[in-house]
């Protein structure tokens, strides 16, 4: 798997967590996402679908675009 891009997720005032979308060797796209639960973070591996639907639920259509931008320029680049 390689690390084909990043961008942060307004979650909560200034919490920010970083979404890493990697390429796995069969083409998939997954997301990276460390969220605090409790006393630490927890890693979260998430579709761009899962993504796109916290974006519209939450009435974000600027993270909805950037995260259709980046996933459409990593299959454009032909990394998938």
């Amino acid at each position: 798997m390689r690390q084909v891009g990043e961008l942060r997720l307004p979650l909560a005032g200034p919490y920010r967590p970083r979404a890493r979308l990697f390429r796995y060797p069969d083409g998939r796209l997954l997301w990276l996402v460390r969220l605090w639960e409790y006393d630490r973070p927890v890693p979260h591996l998430l579709s761009t679908e899962v993504l796109r639907e916290f974006a519209r639920r939450n009435g974000l259509p600027r993270l909805r675009s950037e995260i259709d931008a980046l996933v459409e320029r990593v299959r454009s680049d032909g990394r998938t």
